[in-house]
């Protein structure tokens, strides 16, 4: 049997960058604060997606639930209150809580196929993988992100956790924000980071996953971000990021983005540039100068902090329906050798 190397290290720095963000959650609400080639895959698949829908849909749904894959998986509310978690009900105490919560949140980590398509199983801390009975399909090594089958199969893959609800249902980390959900993209305030309920519309926070009163607030999609093909702390809405997004309440005032959303249309890249990055640019110059100024601070690893995660936008636009934005890029600013 091949045992899984490094989850503990997983783990831990989960809970270490849950720690230091909620730390800087009360800093976060005052502050004030070259290549011509052309990426189009993500507009491409998500044409073919839509286009062919109807066609595979019944097949995707097993990808939007996974309630049995719950079965040894983690329910995260508790402490009192409508959220507590029982004390193992018949049967007493069975280990990973019993299954799934039926007051809150169930918290697994996920073996799927690099495209988040193909889902294999949940991972347990020993590097096996099972499926919706319990049963070991399989083994993942971390160290070489692969998944190899009980018939010897190695398939290249990721495990990631994921937050259920109530009843299975996969859940994005989404913004609370001012009513109402529009599609512009234009920058809205940000005043906490929650789970909504598929099954109960009950909101969680995103820190211990609690439930969260939002009063008169609204939710709206936010998205992943990757550097190098690493994920990256902090999450998009519409032209910002974001770097803080565990919280445990509702902020009294917006937090502060610390990233730009920036669509290159000649590179056909969506980015996130840290906010001001191109404060320094020289405008007086001619717009030839001026782009390219702009393309340089790009290629800065110190000002660029990366890009919008395109399989988790292609996942939550396609098949959990949020809103498809211009671009495939949720961001009002745009730039081009033609409109530096």
């Amino acid at each position: 049997m091949r045992l899984q190397k490094g989850q503990s290290m997983v783990e831990y720095v989960i809970v270490c960058s849950a720690l230091v963000s909620s730390l800087f959650w009360g800093v976060n609400a005052e502050c004030d604060n070259g290549g011509g080639g052309r990426t189009k895959c993500i507009s491409k698949l998500l044409t073919v997606m839509h286009d062919n829908y109807d066609g595979y849909s019944s097949s995707i749904s097993a990808i939007q639930k996974y309630g049995a894959f719950a079965a040894s998986g983690t329910p995260v509310t508790g402490g009192g209150g409508p959220g507590t978690v029982g004390g193992g009900g018949a049967g007493g105490g069975g280990a990973g809580g019993g299954g799934l919560n039926p007051d809150g949140l169930t918290e697994i980590n996920q073996v799927t196929s690099d495209d988040g398509f193909a889902v294999y199983g949940e991972l347990l801390p020993n590097g096996s993988v099972v499926d919706s009975n319990g049963n070991i399909v399989g083994f993942y090594s971390d160290t070489d992100n692969t998944f190899t089958d009980n018939n010897g199969n190695n398939i290249s893959a990721i495990s990631n956790n994921v937050v259920l609800d109530e009843a299975g249902n996969v859940l994005h980390l989404r913004a609370v924000t001012t009513c109402p959900s529009t599609t512009s993209n234009s920058p809205k305030p940000v005043y906490s980071w929650a789970y909504v309920s598929k099954s109960s519309d009950k909101v969680f926070n995103s820190l211990n996953k609690q439930e969260l009163d939002i009063g008169s607030l609204c939710t709206e999609p936010s998205y992943k971000v990757v550097k190098n093909g690493q994920p990256q702390a902090g999450r998009i809405l519409n032209s910002e990021y974001f770097a803080a997004i565990f919280a445990a309440d509702v902020s009294s005032s917006p937090l502060a983005a610390t990233g730009e959303v920036v669509y290159w249309a000649d590179l056909g890249i969506c980015s996130v540039m840290v906010s001001g990055w191109d404060s320094d640019v020289n405008l007086l110059g001619t717009d030839a100068g001026i782009y390219l100024e702009k393309l340089t601070i790009f290629n800065d690893p110190g000002r660029n902090l990366g890009e919008i995660d395109k399989t988790d936008y292609f996942n939550q636009t396609a098949i959990y329906g949020a809103p498809l934005a211009p671009n495939d890029c949720p961001t009002e600013n745009i730039i081009s050798q033609l409109a530096p």
